[in-house]
């Protein structure tokens, strides 16, 4: 991660700690607060108690996925030499097209002028070589109706060796563009230092070097890191340094490391994405919301290899009317090289989404997470897990008191355990009008009226709020330990037990 201006996010958890009481095992309490207590039960009791239950801390599972055949062969990857100069097919500077500044010869048919491009076709071999780079502050660049191809490694992200990039200020559209790189470190379309790319209609499509997954702890692995579980070396798109890209009715494929790719966000980034097709190939993320870089997703649909989106630290993403399947988690939460105060975003509205591991995995990292409204479903049984990030980049808390992870679930059905096994941060769990079925694991529990969990595995939590105890249910064999009021166990209406623990 890029160093960045950190954006100091502090908020304060309010818990309203609820007491049961025999009738009916209905709850009713009064908001806690600091150095009060309901029956001489203090909220600081309340937290000492949560901080020892049980919490296991297991390492992170060995990929065992069995990757796609090898699907051809691409071109050798042409390194450029030392001291030669990156150079574009169009070269676009404050609104005029500099002939002399680009390689004219690798641009075949079209018609180029000062503020848009036409027709063009572009095809180079070798590191130096870009498509059509556009910088500086002016009129918006319009390219329509084009063909990029680009092979060889390069250096740097995104910039003159992009196969269309917007740079220092630039504003670039493309309309029905088809872009493919081969090759190390290559990307299709980038947006750089202060500028905007709109993408519609077009297809962009990143191969890579070629590669074959690996063990994540194989020596040979590099590129993309091992800890983001997802391997190759180049994205697809960047969207870097205060900038911003925007994406319609477009396909976006890589076959490794990620598709929509966001890096060194500056002060801010945003990405965005509409009615878009996203795909990962042989590994890698659909998007990537970095430290201080704003997603959003609307009407999307994500066939990805690894995550639909990486979210670190300050980073956030919104998911609308999305759809996404994925190879493993839909969301990788993780926090590294930041604050301990960082707190990360994930608000997914409407949708499908199906992933074979957990739907939200969190390692070390403060969350607002909220699903409203989705279809969700995992192979793992597991909805959200929490655990200590094995990255030795991770933010340590330092023993100091962190935000936590909070998680919503509101107008939905959602099947699949809910399991914090991070000892540096406290978890709350909301369920509003929302039927809920797993196990919950050393978490705070709301829920409203129009609300119902149903345990299918011994859960240990603290109740907040009220809610009438027939909202709380759990099959015969399961128990439910849970914090506050009277010590009371209670058989429930499918069989299982309720035990209620004082302290």
């Amino acid at each position: 991660m890029a160093a960045s201006k950190r954006f100091i996010k502090t908020l304060v958890s309010l818990c309203f700690v609820a007491i049961l009481i025999p009738a009916l095992m209905s709850c009713n309490s009064d908001k806690a607060v600091k150095g009060k207590s309901i029956n001489g039960v203090t909220m600081e009791k309340f937290r000492e108690s949560f901080e020892r239950l049980p919490i296991k801390v297991l390492t992170i599972e060995e990929i065992t996925k069995k990757w796609p055949p090898k699907s051809g062969q691409s071109p050798a990857p042409q390194a450029p030499k030392a001291g030669e100069k990156a150079i574009p097919g169009v070269y676009i500077d404050k609104g005029k097209y500099l002939a002399k500044e680009s390689r004219r010869e690798i641009v075949t048919a079209g018609k180029i002028e000062d503020a848009s491009a036409d027709g063009i076709s572009i095809k180079g071999d070798g590191g130096n070589l870009g498509g059509v780079y556009v910088k500086g502050e002016g009129q918006e660049y319009i390219l329509s109706n084009a063909t990029i191809e680009l092979t060889g490694e390069v250096k740097d992200m995104g910039g003159v060796t992009a196969g269309a990039a917007a740079d220092d200020h630039g504003t670039l559209t493309l309309k029905n563009v088809n872009i493919t790189v081969t090759g190390k470190g290559r990307n299709t379309v980038s947006s750089t230092n202060n500028s905007i790319l709109k993408v519609y209609n077009s297809t962009l499509i990143d191969h890579g070097a070629p590669f074959e997954p690996v063990p994540l702890d194989d020596p040979s692995l590099t590129g993309a890191s091992k800890y983001l579980e997802v391997q190759g070396n180049s994205r697809t798109t960047i969207t870097m340094q205060n900038s911003k890209s925007y994406f319609y009715d477009s396909t976006i494929i890589g076959d490794g490391w990620g598709a929509l790719s966001t890096d060194a966000g500056g002060e801010f980034v945003y990405m965005e994405a509409n009615n878009c097709k996203v795909k990962t190939v042989k590994s890698g993320y659909g998007a990537y919301a970095d430290l201080l870089c704003h997603d959003t997703f609307n009407k999307c649909d994500f066939d990805v290899a690894s995550m639909a989106i990486v979210i670190a630290g300050v980073g956030d993403a919104t998911f609308n009317d999305t759809k996404a399947k994925c190879g493993s988690y839909f969301a990788l939460m993780h926090c590294v090289t930041g604050s301990h105060t960082e707190i990360g975003t994930l608000n997914v509205t409407g949708g499908e989404i199906s992933c074979k591991k957990p739907a939200v995995l969190l390692r070390s990292h403060n969350a607002d997470i909220t699903f409203d409204g989705v279809k969700l479903t995992t192979e793992s049984g597991i909805l959200i897990k929490t655990m200590l990030n094995p990255d030795p980049n991770a933010t340590p808390t330092d023993g100091l008191k962190v935000y936590g992870v909070h998680a919503a679930f509101k107008n939905m059905e959602a099947a699949g355990d809910i399991i914090h096994e991070d000892p540096a941060r406290i978890m709350s769990v909301d369920l509003k009008s929302a039927v809920l079925k797993g196990a919950i694991k050393n978490a705070y529990v709301t829920m409203d009226a129009a609300s119902k969990w149903t345990a299918t595995g011994d859960s240990n939590i603290i109740i907040v709020g009220r809610f009438d105890g027939g909202q709380i249910d759990a099959p015969q064999g399961v128990t439910i330990t849970a914090l506050g009021g009277e010590d009371k166990t209670y058989t429930l209406a499918s069989g299982g037990t309720l035990i209620i623990k004082a302290s």
